[in-house]
């Protein structure tokens, strides 16, 4: 008779001479590749590196050409005397065109904008038959807020930190993809490893029917033991039909998260050998809060804040901004003559913004940002005891892990021995039908507790994975390749 421990690399293949055996590390780097999950991961990080590219561009010098062509009006409009001051309305007939190159850089160092401009205009006035061009071959102007929000100040902050959040958070988001094809996996494994103790059971039951029947021929067993012997036929028969549509739809949803169709010859093994790990709670909170998303996440939301209160603060105090330019310009006739005899260009100026009194609005709002960001740090606060304290759960749990999967194995391989010997003395006569029952049960329950144990170190360790980003088993920061995902 067979033996029931199934942890060999042979598990399950008795249904299929050419079974492809698919190990737990297999399994996750296809759903990594291949899910839907891993996709819409991909996507994602696309997504955010793209808008992160586009917050660097800002910071590069653009090239813009504008204008306005064609432009025709024909109307009635108001007109000034400026020796009498006479308001009267004249007949208009115009058509203006203008066009603008510039090029736009931004300074970070300073937070302000530098522009350079090459303007040109043309109004033909038809009632008058006037042509009228207007050039400004070189327009050279600075803006700089001395005293006001600006929105390119706290992006060349949050921008960076977004970022960074997003390629944190793609890691994690394959960590989760690799507890979930855990659970996926150990899922299938245990149906398939029922199904096969059900057919096993059933296989011994039935010679163990047929042996019984030439006893009772012989008048060595009572009716009574066929007839309980058959009742525990039927009742295996039926766990085969229903540990079969059990594995079949665990099978089902394992492969499909693998995009996998073509999967009948594929084999699932337990992983036999396990890590000698002891895991420090305090290397991991070290790591969790360098290497994960976390810290960032609170990064975000604390500068989100502060931004929110400057932005008030900025709106209800003084705003001071410094404009300047300084150029050619000239307005003729013709074109040659818009180009000829340049005279300067210079505007200097501060502008300022100052509510005098709005009734205590400015005030309230202020108050309700400082506000805002103090429950921000407390949040933080909170949300970092917690995530301290699901950490050392986690890790000692997991500590206890190993030893479990020890002790759950032993029991596995008493409770397969202990069934052998309980068969072989139902066949001498010396055990009743009902032992026996009771010894496939032990070794069922003692089948699915180990799988059960293998299942939770496996699935914790990857949960501290997820939460340092650190594959302890290799002893190094887990990595991608970013430039490859992103092209």
């Amino acid at each position: 008779m067979k033996k029931f421990l199934f942890v060999s690399v042979t598990f399950f293949a008795f249904c299929n001479l050419n079974a492809r055996l698919l190990s737990l590390n297999e399994a996750i780097e296809i759903a990594k590749s291949s899910s839907y999950s891993a996709q819409m991961a991909n996507l994602s990080l696309m997504s955010r590196y793209w808008s992160y590219r586009s917050y660097k561009a800002q910071w590069l010098p653009s090239l813009n050409l504008s204008g306005s062509l064609m432009n025709y009006n024909r109307s009635i409009v108001e007109a000034r005397d400026y020796e009498t001051g006479r308001l009267s309305y004249v007949e208009n007939n115009s058509l203006s065109n203008s066009i603008r190159l510039s090029v736009n850089q931004n300074l970070p160092w300073a937070d302000g904008t530098l522009s350079l401009q090459s303007n040109l205009s043309r109004l033909d006035q038809f009632n008058y038959n006037l042509q009228t061009y207007n050039s400004m071959p070189l327009l050279l102007s600075y803006n700089q807020p001395l005293r006001r929000y600006s929105s390119l100040k706290w992006q060349k902050k949050s921008e960076p930190l977004q970022y960074e959040e997003s390629k944190r958070s793609y890691i994690e988001t394959m960590q989760s993809i690799t507890i979930t094809v855990t659970s996926l996996y150990f899922s299938a494994l245990s149906a398939q490893a029922d199904y096969k103790q059900s057919v096993a059971k059933h296989k011994d039951l039935n010679e163990l029917y047929k042996k019984t029947m030439k006893k009772l021929d012989l008048g060595l067993v009572m009716k009574s033991e066929i007839l309980q012997l058959e009742l525990s036929l039927l009742r295996a028969e039926m766990g085969i039909s229903t540990s079969r549509l059990t594995m079949e739809n665990a099978l089902f949803n394992l492969f499909s998260y693998l995009h996998i169709s073509d999967y009948d010859d594929i084999v699932l093994a337990a992983p036999a050998n396990l890590p000698n790990l002891n895991i420090s709670v305090g290397d991991v909170i070290e790591k969790a809060y360098s290497n994960s998303a976390h810290s960032i996440s609170q990064q975000i939301s604390l500068l989100n804040a502060e931004r929110n209160l400057a932005q008030t603060k900025a709106y209800n105090g003084l705003q001071v901004s410094l404009q300047a330019q300084i150029g050619l310009t000239q307005s003729a006739d013709d074109f040659r003559g818009a180009y000829t005899r340049l005279k300067d260009n210079e505007v200097v100026g501060i502008t300022f913004s100052l509510p005098v009194y709005d009734w205590g609005i400015g005030r309230g709002r202020t108050h309700i940002a400082k506000a805002e960001l103090e429950l921000v740090r407390t949040q933080i606060r909170q949300s970092n005891m917690e995530f301290e304290q699901d950490i050392r759960t986690k890790v000692m749990v997991f500590n206890s892990q190993s030893e479990q999967c020890k002790i759950s194995r032993r029991a596995l391989e008493i409770a397969e021995e202990n069934y052998l010997m309980a068969y072989k003395r139902y066949e001498n006569g010396t055990m009743t039908i009902t032992d026996l029952n009771i010894a496939n049960s032990d070794l069922e329950n003692a089948q699915s507790q180990y799988l059960s144990q293998l299942y939770s170190f496996w699935s914790n360790y990857y949960s501290i994975q997820r939460l340092t980003l650190y594959d302890y088993i290799r002893n190094e920061k887990i990595y991608c390749d970013f430039d490859r995902i992103v092209k």
